[in-house]
């Protein structure tokens, strides 16, 4: 999911109404004009000072502060490609923890809000999509993945408006509580993470696994996120038989609390939550979640999902998962400021 560089507390809004977009870079014609840009600006200023530098010192500051200035307004046109707008909450961390529950809630509370429009499936084409200023966006597209977690969190609040200035989304903060933002947005990932391997048979973007809290049959109480640097094998297992779970840590959805102190095999203390935050993020039902099974890499990231039945031994799977790491299949794509240029917010 997009992490912010810079992450400020919620106490401490973002002051300044832009902030760099480098993702930009990423599209060659965009990034060549951008460095044709800083070449004009380059040669301006090496211009200027082998021009000054036959003059006294007291007149250099003040010419040299114009061709600056000069400067900068032959580059303008192009280097501000790198700058896109910014909100007070742009740099705002969620506080949920991309949780199983948090998932699982959001579901529910996009049902209630936002179904209507952007659908069933997030693809914008709900019963009301035809009656919006602006079609509702697709939000199982690239484009998602390339808002901060801020900034959606700013538009959901506030809401969004037409070029027309007519209002194209309503804002929710009178209706939602701040952690019912945070808990959408979190859906929002998941959701579009399903689209992904439906459409592609794979996650193309980096997603964490949503997290979890279980029980081993020792007692010990194991959040998943805590285990940064071991890859852990999930399985979803009301009435599948176990299998080898290997050395590494292993949790099972659904099938009663772990009993057995000598098992790999740790219990999910919310299974329903768990079960539902999975099927949303591999789009399946949660009925037919039975059986599946997932890698969660060295980094807290899904790396593989299968069936049972189909999956390699467990010493495959820890290599895998130890050579993957957090590798993202997709490169970055435009700034969601070039991508909705259609689109003011409020």
């Amino acid at each position: 999911m997009p992490v912010p560089d810079l992450i400020l507390p919620a106490w401490l809004p973002w002051p300044l109404p832009f902030r760099l977009g480098l993702a930009v870079l990423d599209e060659p014609r965009l990034a060549g004009d951008i460095h044709w840009g800083l070449g004009w600006a380059a040669a301006a200023l090496v211009l200027a000072l082998a021009a000054l530098a036959p003059l006294r010192r007291r007149f250099r500051l003040g010419l040299l502060a114009a061709a600056a200035l000069v400067a900068a307004l032959l580059a303008w046109p192009r280097i501000d490609l790198l700058f896109v707008p910014a909100y007070p909450t742009s740099f705002r961390a969620s506080p949920t923890g991309f949780s199983a529950a948090a998932i699982a809630r959001g579901e529910g509370i996009y049902a209630r809000h936002c179904q209507s429009c952007h659908g069933a499936e997030g693809h914008g084409d709900g019963p009301e999509a035809a009656r919006q200023p602006i079609p509702p966006a697709d939000l199982t597209a690239e484009h998602l993945w390339d808002h901060p977690l801020g900034e959606m969190f700013w538009w959901i609040s506030r809401g969004m408006t037409a070029p027309d200035g007519r209002p194209s989304m309503p804002g929710f903060a009178d209706r939602l509580s701040e952690v019912e933002r945070w808990e959408l947005i979190d859906f929002l990932h998941a959701n579009a993470a399903g689209a992904d391997l439906v459409q592609i048979g794979l996650w193309t973007h980096v997603i964490d696994a949503p997290d979890l809290v279980a029980v081993c049959g020792d007692g010990r109480r194991v959040q998943l996120r805590q285990l940064s640097g071991q890859p852990v094998h999930l399985l979803v297992a009301d009435k599948t038989p176990l299998p080898e779970a290997g050395t590494n840590p292993a949790f099972r959805i659904g099938g009663g609390p772990a009993t057995d102190p000598a098992s790999p095999w740790c219990a999910v203390e919310d299974p329903a939550s768990a079960r539902t935050a999975y099927s949303i993020a591999s789009a399946q039902s949660p009925e037919g979640l039975e059986g599946s099974q997932f890698l969660v890499g060295t980094q807290g990231h899904l790396l593989a999902h299968w069936t049972w039945g189909t999956a390699p031994a467990a010493d495959t799977l820890v290599s895998l998962a130890q050579s993957l790491g957090s590798v993202c299949l997709a490169p970055r794509g435009v700034d969601s400021a070039t991508r909705h240029a259609a689109h003011r917010d409020r």
